[in-house]
């Protein structure tokens, strides 16, 4: 009469409530396809109207330092958001050129004009360009100005008077009475014979910093710095000088566009996936199932494509109707979805062909309708604990991963979820429309002929292969060659470390990969600055408190790698010197000039044109009138040829923290650093990768364990797919991949992808295993006594081989159930990132490479793996039984 299930409750609640489906939306196919189609229009309009954006940022986790630091320096700079923070790197045309020489010296200058005046910004309704707008930082230029003018006026004029008072000497210049530094302008410099004064540079930095107003918004301060990007990527030429432009939102629209350049490759992957789902499942329905070649296979095939755009299309615009952010990593996500999605239609149409071979009375409405309902019966827990693995992999990495990496995870997670609900309404009211009858009216006797042999060589295979893997020999060779895999794995895991290098976002031909390149070797080395922010300093005319805060100068200035002074800039050097040689002066013109007298020192002391630059590093409690100094930002230099890598850098970083540490208590000192968001990642990447593989590990195992209520089954699933995962990362690193951002989203992907295939292998042995026989074949009642399979969907008896309760027909059952789905699945994955793997973008080569290798090792321990654990647990647990039944 059937079989009395033992599967999981939670099995038995998803098949009623999946034949439940199944058959209500076979009902009104027409209508849940319009449905469907209305919401991922509407919902992929959202998505095309949603501004594509960056954020380098987006990488450092919430709760890290640099976070805090940030938003420490936009307090104060008073700074509701970032402001203009750009660097133009100048550099000769002519190779080897020196920027010394006055014609190519004088187009520096003028490009600093140029900018300078030449892109404006509205301020309060009024356009104003940099010199108008800029308040505490106009003068960064200045040494490269003064320099200029400096040789100039010694090229005219080279007398002793003259050159006393101009001195171009190396670090520190003297122009008039007025000295400036050159560390942090000039590079890749050679000196004179003396070793004082320049020979050469072939790097010239300019800098543009610019806080921001109240009416600027964050996009208006990006459209500035891409104005002047584009000019000099496209409107400027000279036969002197190149010119490039650096600035975070340049690196994010590079990054950007880096992620867009994606999109064309989906057409690739969408064709190549159309084409190898048409073949196989042509292939599969004709000659494994006595179907006819209809075009209705081909749509099917290509309907199982579209899907996941779909889902994709409606997911994202979601998120981005919820406010969620465009992110260029989620440009990977259609290829994800589509690699799980074609899995999920390859089942159901497998499942669909074999009820369809088991059956007798006509293919009407209602016999329709409940074949579909059997169809997710029998499909719908695999394809469930698939998606709910992958949405849960996801949402913890969400959980515990940075802002860019999150949205990522929330992308996916969406797109998997709203790809198992149209798996379930729009390709099941499809196949209800286009799926295929048995027909074997019509067919050639060559047909017939490959047909049988077909199903003969099918046959002996699987069951040779069963019968082989049965072999408690070769199934324990297998094991141990499994073992030996997994040394090789962990081996590979303990040399796995972190290298960060921004040139992974960036596409090959991306100006950034060159200005990164010239920034690590000629810039980096020979200057990296620190900005130190004094958020409480005291009372600066107590001699004791000023003191302190020279030791703070000092202790950074003698560190490790420091430049030392001549890369300082402290604006108590220049005002302690003020206030002790001017002090006779100032109380005369005190007793003279009442009305001076409402001016305190600090005012006095910013009136002087030499000085007035110093209003950008200090904050007063009356700005209109400067009297105390409530805050103060100072910067000091550090140099290294070790400092090119991002390690070494990191450590830099620890030791400044260190070091401003021991004053925090007196001054509240915070350090700020441009790179300090990617230096962080350093120690959070391992952390944050190895926490959130653990947890979404368990809970993964926990979702099998609902639908797979049998626990030696669960243990091996999850073994596998904990080997499949360490597996890939392990050999990823032997091939010399290390870890960084992409990489840490990709550990996500794999614990949610290794478990796909398993989970189908396992959960198919385990429902054969966990039911009890009553015949070997589907009777005719089962198959066409709609009235009763309609209110039995607890299991699917009707659409399964009842076999003989035992390990070889269970596994038999199995294989024969998923085994050629699997095996579409994964080699059709292993085709959707193959278009990846030839664009020029790390992040989409190690998707590529990553998947390949997490698709094709899962396949592997499904098919071959899992079946040979199962049967030395199978021999053990006899084994053991047997000498229980002795003892007794």
């Amino acid at each position: 009469m059937g079989h009395k299930n033992e599967t999981s409750r939670v099995t038995r609640i998803w098949n009623a409530l999946s034949y439940k489906i199944g058959s209500t939306v076979a009902r009104y196919p027409v209508l849940t396809i319009v449905l469907c189609l209305t919401l991922s229009a509407i919902m992929s309009i959202k998505l095309s109207l949603t501004e594509k954006v960056s954020a380098i940022d987006g990488y450092a986790s919430d709760d890290s330092m640099s976070r805090h630091e940030f938003k420490t320096f936009q307090q104060f700079l008073d700074s509701d958001g970032p402001g203009i923070t750009m660097a133009i790197l100048v550099r000769s045309k002519k190779t080897n050129g020196s920027l010394l020489e006055e014609k190519r010296l004088k187009e520096v200058v003028k490009v600093s004009d140029f900018i300078s005046t030449s892109f404006k910004m509205n301020v309060s309704g009024t356009e104003k360009n940099f010199n108008q707008f800029c308040r505490g930082f106009c003068q960064a230029n200045e040494p490269v100005r003064q320099y200029y003018n400096g040789l100039q006026i010694l090229g005219k004029n080279h007398t002793d008077g003259i050159s006393k008072r101009i001195d171009l000497s190396y670090p520190t210049s003297n122009f008039f009475g007025r000295k400036f530094s050159l560390i942090p302008n000039f590079f890749g410099i050679s000196m004179s014979s003396d070793g004082q004064h320049l020979n050469s540079s072939n790097l010239i930095v300019l800098y543009f910093r610019a806080e921001r107003y109240p009416d600027w918004t964050t996009k208006s301060v990006k459209q500035w710095e891409l104005r002047v990007r584009d000019h000099f990527a496209k409107e400027y030429s000279s036969d002197l000088i190149i010119v490039d432009v650096m600035s975070q939102t340049v690196v994010e629209s590079e990054i950007v566009r880096a992620g867009l350049s994606l999109q064309p490759f989906l057409i690739v992957g969408f064709v190549i996936m159309s084409i190898f789902c048409t073949i196989t499942t042509m292939f599969s329905a004709v000659y494994l199932y006595s179907q006819k070649a209809t075009f209705n296979k081909v749509a099917l095939s290509i309907i199982a494509c579209v899907t996941p755009f779909m889902a994709c299309g409606t997911a994202m615009g979601t998120l981005f109707f919820c406010g969620v952010t465009f992110s260029p990593i989620m440009c990977i996500t259609p290829f994800l979805v589509l690699a799980i999605s074609v899995d999920d239609s390859f089942l159901m149409l497998h499942a669909w062909n074999r009820l369809e071979s088991w059956r007798s009375s006509p293919l009407d409405k209602p016999m329709r309708e409940h074949m579909m309902g059997e169809v997710l019966v029998e499909t719908g827990p695999a394809i469930t604990i698939s998606a709910l693995t992958n949405m849960l992999a996801f949402t913890i990495g969400a959980i515990t991963s940075p802002p860019e990496i999150r949205v990522f995870c929330y992308g996916n997670a969406a797109a998997i979820f709203m790809d198992m609900f149209y798996q379930a309404t729009f390709y099941t009211a499809c196949m209800t429309l286009l799926a295929d009858t048995k027909n074997v009216d019509g067919v050639s006797e060559k047909t017939k002929r490959i047909q049988e042999k077909m199903s003969q060589v099918v046959g002996r295979f699987l069951k040779w292969y069963v019968s082989a893997i049965s072999n408690i020999f070769v199934s324990t060779g297998i094991v141990l060659i499994w073992v030996i895999f997994i040394g090789f794995a962990v081996l590979g895991l303990t040399r796995l470390h972190v290298e960060l290098r921004p040139s992974k976002f960036f596409l090959k031909d991306s100006p950034m990969l060159y200005m990164d390149n010239l920034r690590t070797n000629e810039v980096v080395p020979y200057y990296t600055p620190v900005h130190i922010i004094v958020n409480h300093p005291g009372d600066l005319t107590n001699d004791s408190n000023v003191e302190r805060l020279f030791e703070l100068k000092q202790k950074l200035e003698h560190m490790p790698n420091a430049i030392g002074a001549p890369s300082t800039k402290f604006f108590l050097d220049d005002f302690v010197q003020y206030r002790t040689s001017f002090a006779e002066e100032i109380e005369m013109d005190v007793e003279e000039d009442d009305s001076t007298s409402e001016k305190s020192d600090l005012e006095q002391f910013l009136e002087w044109p030499e000085f007035s630059f110093w209003r950008g590093f200090l904050r007063f409690d009356n700005q209109s009138h400067p009297q105390n100094v409530t805050k103060f930002m100072f910067t000091t230099g550090f140099h290294g040829q070790d400092l090119k890598d991002w390690n070494k850098r990191g450590l830099l970083l620890k030791s400044w923290r260190g070091a401003v540490e021991e004053f925090q208590e007196d001054f509240n000192t915070t350090v700020f650093s441009e790179d300090a968001f990617f230096l962080d990642m350093i120690d959070s990447i391992p952390t944050v990768t190895w926490q959130t593989t653990l947890a979404t590990f368990i809970f993964v195992s926990l979702v099998c364990f609902l639908f797979i209520s049998d626990i030696l089954t669960v243990i091996i699933v999850s073994i596998a797919t904990l080997v499949t995962s360490v597996g890939v990362f392990g050999y990823l690193s032997l091939l010399g991949v290390t870890l960084d951002p992409v990489i840490m989203s990709i550990a996500i992907m794999c614990i949610g992808f290794s478990v796909d295939i398993p989970a189908h292998v396992a959960f198919h042995f385990y429902a054969a295993k966990a039911k009890k026989p009553s015949s070997s074949q589907p009777s005719t009642h089962q198959v066409s006594d709609i009235t009763s399979q309609s209110t039995s969907t607890t299991s699917s008896a009707s659409s399964s081989i009842s076999t003989p309760n035992s390990f070889e027909t269970n596994l038999t059952f199995a294989l024969a159930s998923v085994g050629f789905p699997v095996i579409q699945a994964g080699v059709s994955t292993d085709f959707c990132a193959l278009p990846l793997g030839f664009m020029e973008l790390y992040m989409a080569k190690m998707f590529a490479l990553s998947l390949t290798l997490c698709v094709s090792l899962s396949l592997i321990h499904g098919l071959i793996i899992i079946p040979a654990l199962l049967s030395v647990q199978h021999h053990i647990l006899h084994a053991v039984k047997r000498c229980f039944s002795k003892g007794n």
